[in-house]
């Protein structure tokens, strides 16, 4: 889990800033910079009232192209090789732009400079008047070299009146990537088995053992030719590694007995290790350890050795099967801080364990935290045919509004809205991947979106889906939708609320845009 670093701002704006190491920063009122400043010849105003902030800036159709508002200096100190998440509340009012500047509005803006070249990471865009406050997430990162940050709350190249409360910042750290050195110039590396296949789209399986033969006939009847099988759900006890190694052989077994269904209807398959060998660690851990989201593989040698071997008997057991898409190594991979085995090192090892017994089947790698593309931070393993998953969910606070009961989404989720409500657009949602479509295009690297998905009751979920698959299908990437006829909240044949789902009478509107590219599948 994320520790919570900035508590959301009361009403007195008291707040706290626990950083890494147990120091507190008290924050107030006057750490943010406010009052009535000068601009381009006017004034413009920054105030607090009851937890409420307020940016106005008068009408100047000259005005520059600096975003002007509430500024927070962050304790740069402390946050060298770390990554942030931003939470907040926003509404407008009378908010317009000089012409001509699609990025002007009204934003949350951080700045990361080094030696005053600025690299800045930019929230979707606010103009006109929207009364209801709408949550807004931005994510971004402070490398190393960079010597000064700060965050914006405010108007860029605009007027009018912009408001905030309820700010939240919680940590990422970065880990470190690996020590492996590329040569330069270096490409990724695919053979026919890869090059020559169709493109595959498709969807995640439900729990393994509820997947069926009348699942995968159904899935051929939509053209579906891939399956992310999840291997999740219903261990005894995944720290043991004798009982999770038979668990996990058991649903191979299962999977075994669907492949010549599969193999018929050229429905490939991704083996995905989704419920991950060892678990993580609980709230009772060592200190060294305590951190929830910390995976057992990483820190012990066991969990670590058991981990590279199961993947090894697994390569064994399918090897020369063409039906095997990948082998998909660790779903979701969270590392924070140096730990004795990396999330790189790790599927690194497992693949060259893989590699020692076939040396063509494809295995797919995730990035650290969770496989985000925001936070895309990987280099290529020197192997052939390795595959890089991302799982998209941007912006979080619409695609899972309404699920579960965390804190977050109590916070942000009393209203239901739509993605564009909230400032995003297909232009957004491909801002929000391009680490990883640099990373394609600098390494030659095949990309497979492993996972996306928005909540039945989302408004707009068809619109999102839609714009979303169009971006992977221009940047060629593979991909599969969470999930199918795994849990009602994500289903493409339910409709409803959180509290009421129920199966559609007729395709929903989500299903009919999955359906619309799964006609495009072609099969071998």
């Amino acid at each position: 889990m994320r520790r919570k670093l900035l508590s959301a701002l009361c009403a007195l704006c008291a707040v706290t800033l626990p950083l890494f190491g147990g120091e507190e920063i008290a924050l107030g009122e006057k750490d943010f910079r406010l009052g009535r400043f000068s601009v381009d010849g006017g004034t413009f105003s920054v105030s607090h009232d009851k937890g409420v902030f307020t940016v106005e800036i008068p009408e100047q159709p000259g005005i520059s192209n600096e975003t002007r508002g509430a500024i927070l200096d962050l304790p740069l100190e402390k946050l060298l090789g770390k990554g942030l998440q931003i939470r907040c509340e926003i509404r407008c009012r009378d908010i317009e732009t000089v012409k001509g500047n699609p990025h002007s509005g009204g934003k949350i803006l951080v700045y990361n400079s080094k030696a005053k070249v600025k690299n800045f990471f930019v929230s979707p865009r606010f103009k006109g008047t929207r009364s209801e406050w709408v949550p807004l997430t931005l994510f971004c990162n402070f490398p190393a070299d960079i010597d000064d940050a700060q965050i914006v709350f405010g108007i860029q190249q605009g007027w009018g009146t912009l408001q905030f409360r309820n700010v939240s910042i919680e940590e990422f750290p970065i880990a470190p990537v690996s020590d492996i050195v590329l040569p330069e110039g270096f490409k990724c590396e695919y053979t026919s088995r890869v090059l020559s296949d169709v493109p595959r789209r498709g969807v995640m399986s439900p729990v393994w053992p509820q997947f069926t033969e009348d699942d995968i006939r159904e899935l051929a009847a939509w053209n579906v030719n891939l399956v992310r099988y999840q291997i999740v759900g219903g261990c005894p006890d995944v720290k043991n590694i004798a009982v999770y190694r038979k668990w996990f052989n058991d649903a191979l077994a299962h999977l075994e007995k669907l492949m010549p269904l599969l193999k018929k209807h050229d429905i490939k398959v991704i083996v995905d290790m989704h419920h991950v060998l060892g678990g993580r660690y609980g709230k009772d851990a060592a200190a060294a350890k305590a951190d929830s989201s910390h995976f057992r593989i990483m820190h012990e040698t066991e969990y670590r050795d058991a981990f590279i071997k199961i993947w090894q008997e697994t390569a064994r057991r399918f090897k020369g099967n063409p039906q095997i898409y990948a082998y998909d190594l660790c779903n979701e991979p969270i590392q924070h801080g140096t730990v004795p085995y990396s999330f790189w090192n790790l599927q690194y090892d497992a693949a060259k364990a893989i590699r020692s017994v076939d040396p063509e089947v494809p295995v797919m790698v995730e990035s650290n935290h969770m496989a985000s593309p925001v936070f895309f931070e990987m280099l290529p393993m020197p192997l052939s045919n390795i595959i890089y998953s991302i799982h998209m969910y941007a912006p979080g606070e619409y695609t899972h509004q309404g699920v579960g009961d965390l804190s977050y989404i109590k916070t942000y989720y009393a209203r239901r809205f739509d993605y564009r409500d909230a400032g995003w657009n297909r232009s957004r949602l491909a801002e929000s991947m391009k680490s990883v479509r640099k990373f394609q295009q600098k390494y030659g690297a095949k990309i497979q979106a492993g996972e996306f998905s928005v909540a039945v009751w989302a408004p707009g979920g068809a619109g999102y889906l839609d714009e979303l698959i169009s971006i992977f299908e221009e940047y060629k990437w593979d991909w599969t939708y969470h999930a199918f006829r795994e849990w009602e909240g994500w289903s493409l044949e339910h409709e409803g609320s959180p509290d009421k789902i129920r199966k559609a009478e007729k395709d929903t509107d989500r299903k009919q845009v999955l359906l619309k590219y799964f006609k495009q599948n072609k099969k071998r």
